[in-house]
């Protein structure tokens, strides 16, 4: 290689394409603070991420291009940052830009004074705009150095600004009516012809639908389970869904779910595994249980290290070009499927719906298997055993094909997100090996991502644990660590993330809001720190926390950890009544602590095989847990009888008499 940077000896591997770029790129951190103060030039912070189009696109035509890495080198510190290993850096100057323009994306482009504050910024430029671009802000550093100042100051009391969130000393929230509100408002922005939100770009959002599945199973709202199954059933029978391979694309880039960014990340597909699981847990509907099985399938062959954990995100592009790894031409089609390629054009929009670009085709199905099979007068399981034939053969064929870059970095969030989704995988289609896997990954992540000061690392690759966890792994952590707890009545999953919470409540929370930072308190690694409360693709690390005192406060008889919750909740409540869609998960968090509900508290020697019938048969948000040995948590204490298996139902701290069958605990439940 011509051209070798300092980024040669990171781990990430978006850090890594761009280690032999001719910019002198450096790492975040304090060295390049130092030297930018030394040299007295500006930082250039630019952050994207491995599986980004326009990331690689801008990387080809301009940090490549050794005259412009000439001017960048010469006029600036440059820094490249990856967006998920830091994602508190891309927190702060993404809301840097968004100040300035009104929007952002990726890659991020800012310009920051030696302190880090910065004063200008925006996204994807093109190479004659960026060199201007870099010579003007070269100019008003050394020439107008005041007003960058100013604006720099002004930007970063902006960002802080957000942080002043007060608690709100209102008493009770009126859940009912703001749910119901909220309900109407996610309502009247959805799609009741296509699916998810109006409009396009169309994200899965599965935050959003899953408030909408709980909103409808609890309140028995039709229109609300309705609105879940066409959202589902449209995205699994879109371009977006990998047809072939399965799993979800990021987005589609148009209302009607066919044309995908076609990057897949493992967050959207462990989220949409488990929305999937849901509902078909509570409609039936077979074609969600066919999605989360392939997904899992996808997940298991593309996402998976030997070690048993997941890696991060496949890349849009291959060879250079978007989508080329998963479109067809009938060409390809006929070699690959012979005598069926006819039937399975047809039944994949060859040629017709699925017709994109230079005569290549995307994967996609306009009528339902019911009409299908009808029209071609097959029987359910002659088309099912077609469509297996025509997907084995499709994927062989696409395995010989130059494969997407990988981004193979482990990161705790995401991963405890797919640990959440096999579980509810496992609930909902009882297969156990998707337990053991989720087991499995949980237990990677205690034995290779905790620290000696029992806080977490965020991120693994190639046997090297690294940079302090963000707010959202120990909250998806701890959300999964209880599930496991549910599922498997293991003490020791309950212990972890009651010893994970302590941390957060020691280094994390901000007893002036009520909430907690992004970062630690003693992170010094961003010039201002942030408190995250909007639920976006994938919820707020204050909402799951939120959630997840709530759940150990029950268990536990903690009033600390309940007083937490419900403050938080409290001072969202106008929020997510008013915009549910950015606050859906909070949403979702209020309705599942309203109304009657329950702890069921099951012990003895079957009382994993109960805890996961009752988990299973279970309506509303009743808690689950159980403990097949004596024990001293206070629903168990003193309630052990050798030789049965007992059923508490309890409210608070009272308990019904116990009864020794699920039938008859599921009766108590309904009165």
């Amino acid at each position: 290689m011509a051209f070798t940077n300092q980024l040669i000896h990171e781990t990430s591997p978006y850090l890594l394409q761009h280690a032999h770029n001719p910019v002198n790129w450096q790492p975040y951190g304090n060295e390049a603070f130092e030297e930018a103060v030394l040299q007295n030039k500006p930082l250039l912070i630019s952050i994207g991420y491995s599986s980004c189009h326009w990331c690689h696109v801008m990387e080809h035509e301009s940090f490549e291009n050794e005259l412009i890495a000439q001017i960048m080198n010469e006029y600036f510190v440059c820094v490249k940052v990856d967006r998920e290993e830091h994602p508190d850096v891309d927190h702060v100057y993404m809301d840097a830009v968004q100040q300035i323009h009104g929007n952002g994306g990726w890659p991020l482009n800012c310009f920051a004074l030696p302190d880090g504050r910065p004063f200008w910024g925006g996204t994807y430029f093109r190479p004659e705009q960026w060199k201007q671009l870099l010579v003007n802000v070269n100019n008003l550093f050394h020439n107008r150095y005041g007003e960058i100042e100013d604006q720099a100051a002004e930007i970063a009391d902006g960002i802080s600004r957000q942080n002043y969130l007060l608690l709100d000393d209102n008493g009770e929230p009126e859940t009912e009516s703001g749910l119901d509100a909220a309900f109407l408002a996610v309502y009247n922005a959805f799609d009741l012809e296509k699916g998810g939100l109006k409009g396009a770009p169309k994200f899965p959002m599965p935050v959003i639908v899953q408030f909408l599945l709980e909103y409808g199973i609890m309140q028995n709202n039709q229109d609300s389970i309705q609105l879940v199954s066409l959202s589902l059933e449209k995205m699994a029978c879109g371009g977006i869904y990998d047809q072939a391979g399965g799993g979800f694309s990021r987005y589609s880039t148009d209302s009607d779910w066919k044309v995908p960014h076609f990057e897949k990340m493992l967050y959207d597909n462990a989220q949409l595994i488990s929305v999937y699981s849901e509902a078909f847990r509570h409609t039936g509907n077979i074609l969600f249980r066919d999605v989360v099985e392939q997904t899992i399938e996808f997940v298991d062959r593309e996402l998976t290290s030997p070690e048993g954990v997941f890696f991060s995100a496949l890349d849009a592009d291959s060879e250079g070009e978007e989508g080329r790894f998963y479109t067809w031409t009938s060409g390809q089609f006929q070699d690959t499927l012979g005598h069926y390629a006819d039937l399975a054009a047809e039944y994949y929009g060859l040629g017709g719906e699925g017709l994109w670009e230079n005569g290549s085709n995307i994967l996609l199905r306009q009528a339902c298997d019911e009409m299908f099979a009808k029209k071609h007068f097959l029987s359910a399981e002659e088309l099912t055993a077609l469509t297996a034939f025509c997907r084995a053969g499709l994927l062989k064929a696409r395995s010989a094909r130059v494969r997407p870059g990988l981004d193979d970095k482990m990161l705790v969030s995401w991963n405890a997100m797919m640990i959440s989704a096999l579980a509810d995988a496992y609930i909902s289609l009882g297969n156990g090996e998707y337990l053991d896997r989720a087991v499995k990954a949980a237990g990677f992540v205690m034995q290779n991502l905790v620290r000696p000061d029992k806080g977490l690392f965020h991120t693994w690759k190639n046997g090297k644990s690294r940079i302090n966890a963000y707010l959202d792994d120990y909250a998806f952590a701890c959300y999964a660590f209880l599930k496991l707890y549910s599922l498997t009545a293991d003490i020791k999953w309950l212990n972890e993330a009651d010893i994970l919470i302590e941390y957060v409540n020691s280094h994390f929370f901000d007893p002036h809001s009520g909430f907690f930072w992004y970062s630690e308190k003693d992170d010094k690694q961003v010039f201002a720190r942030k408190i995250e409360i909007y639920d976006g693709v994938i919820p707020s690390g204050n909402s799951v926390i939120a959630d997840v005192l709530y759940t150990l406060g029950e268990y536990l008889h903690n009033v600390d950890y309940l007083e937490k919750s419900k403050q938080m909740l409290s001072a969202m409540e106008s929020r997510f009544t008013r915009y549910p869609t950015g606050y859906a998960n909070w949403a979702s968090q209020a309705l599942r602590t309203s109304g009657k509900q329950y702890v069921v508290a099951v012990i003895g020697e079957d009382a994993v095989a109960f805890c996961g019938e009752l988990i299973r048969k279970n309506i509303g948000n009743n808690k689950v847990y159980g403990s097949i040995t004596e024990s001293n948590l206070p629903y168990f204490q003193g309630r052990y009888v050798s030789g049965k298996t007992l059923i508490y139902v309890c409210s608070g701290t009272y308990c019904l008499a116990p009864v020794e069958s699920v039938e008859d605990a599921l009766t108590l439940l309904e009165k």
